[in-house]
């Protein structure tokens, strides 16, 4: 009579292993990829706020222009290449009177670039956000 394991049983851990190893890895692949793919949004998302901040913050006439240069700042910092923002502002008509400025980006990101070399595809992401002008800031 022999004592342990049967012989039938034999290998199978290994046979075992062999299934449940590449499952887990694919598991722990999608989660990476989707936290990578969070903090693109965040990335995104902290640049709309820059550039509607910045553009809130400069005069009339050169908002457009600090906007745009904030969020290219904040995307480049992170090594993100999206295509111009978009802002549009509201100053409102004088001194006493709120505006507001509302920057948009909407980004197209290759898969490549947030996750691994070879991987097909991309992701659309975009935000918006709208920053308060100062009512009683000078209108120069």
């Amino acid at each position: 009579m022999k004592r342990g394991r049967v012989e039938t049983e034999r290998g199978s851990v290994a046979i075992e292993a062999a299934i449940l190893v590449p499952a887990f890895i694919a598991i722990v692949a999608l989660v990476i990829a989707f936290g990578r793919i969070q903090t693109v949004q965040g990335t995104v998302t902290e640049a709309t706020r820059d550039a509607a901040r910045a553009a809130s913050m400069a005069p009339p006439a050169g908002a457009e222009t600090a906007g745009v240069q904030a969020a290219r700042a904040t995307l480049s910092g992170a090594g993100l290449n999206c295509p111009d923002p978009t802002l549009q502002t509201n100053f409102g008509s004088g001194v006493g009177r709120a505006g507001t400025v509302t920057a948009t980006i909407n980004c197209t990101v290759g898969l490549t670039t947030i996750l691994w070399a070879g991987v097909p595809g991309s992701v659309e992401i975009s935000s918006s956000f709208t920053a308060v002008v100062d009512s009683y800031r000078s209108q120069q």
